[in-house]
C-alpha cells in the first residue's frame, strides 16, 4: 500500500469501514487529536474498531482526502469532512509509517471549509529537498514577526488558508506581511518552533511541518500544523491549524 492508497483508506475508515484499522495501523500505533483528549487513550487497530464504531453510532461524517504531502516513511494531507449536518470542515493529518503501517497520527480541524481548489502537483514541478526545508524554516522566521520576509518568500498570488477563521487569512504579500505585523503586536503573541521532522515531498514541491507554539505572556504550549506548496522557488500556498492542547509526543 502506497500513502496516497494509506490516505484514502483511513478516510475510508472514518467514513464507512473501521474494520480497516487492522490493514493500516501498527499494533501500539497512537493517535492524537487538537481538539479532544478522546483518542489519547485509543492503541492498535482493536482499540480503533471499537472507538470509530461507537464514533459513528453517534455521527456519521463521510471524510475525503485531498492534498498529499508524501515523503516515504512519513506522510500528510489535507482533507474535507462533511457532517450530518451538512456542514463541512477542512483538516489536516500528519503520519509517521513503522514498516508498511502507521504508527503515529496528528489529527487537526478547523471549523471551517478551505473553499479554494487544490493545487495540482504537476503545477509545481520537482523542488530539492533542501530548497523546501529552507523555505519551511523562513517560513517559520516570518510566523515569529520577521514580517519584512513575505516580499520574498511568497508569490505574489499567495493565499493562507487559517483554521483560526477567516481574520487570519491572507493574500499576497502584503496582507501576508500586515497579518504578521499585528499578531506581533498582540500581548499574548506566540513563538513558534518545528516539532519532529518535517515532511518533504521534493517530487510534488509540497512540505508539511509540525510546530510548537508557547505564549511569551503565560507560557501555555500548544501544538499546530503547516501545510505549504512551493512553486519556483517561493510558497505558494499555507494552510495553517492550531490545536488547544499540547503534543503528547
Amino acid at each position: 500500500m502506497d500513502n496516497e492508497k494509506r490516505m484514502t483508506t483511513w478516510c475510508r475508515m472514518w467514513s464507512e469501514d473501521p474494520s480497516l484499522a487492522y490493514g493500516l495501523m501498527t499494533d501500539d500505533c497512537v493517535q492524537w487529536s487538537n481538539r479532544t483528549a478522546g483518542l489519547d487513550t485509543v492503541v492498535g487497530p482493536a482499540e480503533q474498531e471499537r472507538f470509530v464504531t461507537e464514533y459513528r453510532a453517534r455521527q456519521v461524517n463521510v471524510f475525503s482526502p485531498r492534498v498529499l504531502v508524501d515523503a516515504g516513511d512519513r506522510f500528510a494531507y489535507l482533507w474535507d469532512v462533511r457532517k450530518a449536518d451538512g456542514e463541512v470542515w477542512t483538516g489536516i493529518d500528519v503520519n509517521v509509517l513503522s514498516g508498511d503501517r502507521i504508527r503515529e497520527n496528528w489529527t487537526f480541524v478547523a471549523e471551517r471549509h478551505c473553499e479554494q481548489s487544490d493545487p495540482a502537483p504537476e503545477a509545481a514541478g520537482r523542488t530539492d529537498a533542501a530548497t523546501i526545508e529552507e523555505l519551511c524554516h523562513r517560513w517559520v522566521q516570518l510566523r515569529n514577526g520577521r514580517a519584512e520576509l513575505a516580499t520574498d518568500l511568497v508569490m505574489g498570488d499567495f493565499d493562507l488558508f487559517s483554521g483560526a477563521g477567516p481574520d487570519s487569512d491572507a493574500h499576497g504579500p502584503a496582507e501576508l506581511a500586515d497579518l504578521i505585523e499585528r499578531q506581533a503586536e498582540t500581548d499574548d503573541r506566540s513563538a513558534v518552533t518545528i516539532h519532529r521532522q518535517p515532511v518533504v515531498d521534493p517530487a510534488r514541491g509540497y512540505v508539511a511541518f509540525l510546530w510548537n507554539a508557547e505564549t511569551r505572556a503565560g507560557g501555555a504550549s500548544v501544538g499546530g500544523v503547516d501545510l505549504l506548496t512551493v512553486r519556483s522557488g517561493r510558497l505558494a500556498r499555507a494552510w495553517s491549524m492550531t490545536g488547544t492542547r499540547p503534543f503528547r509526543y
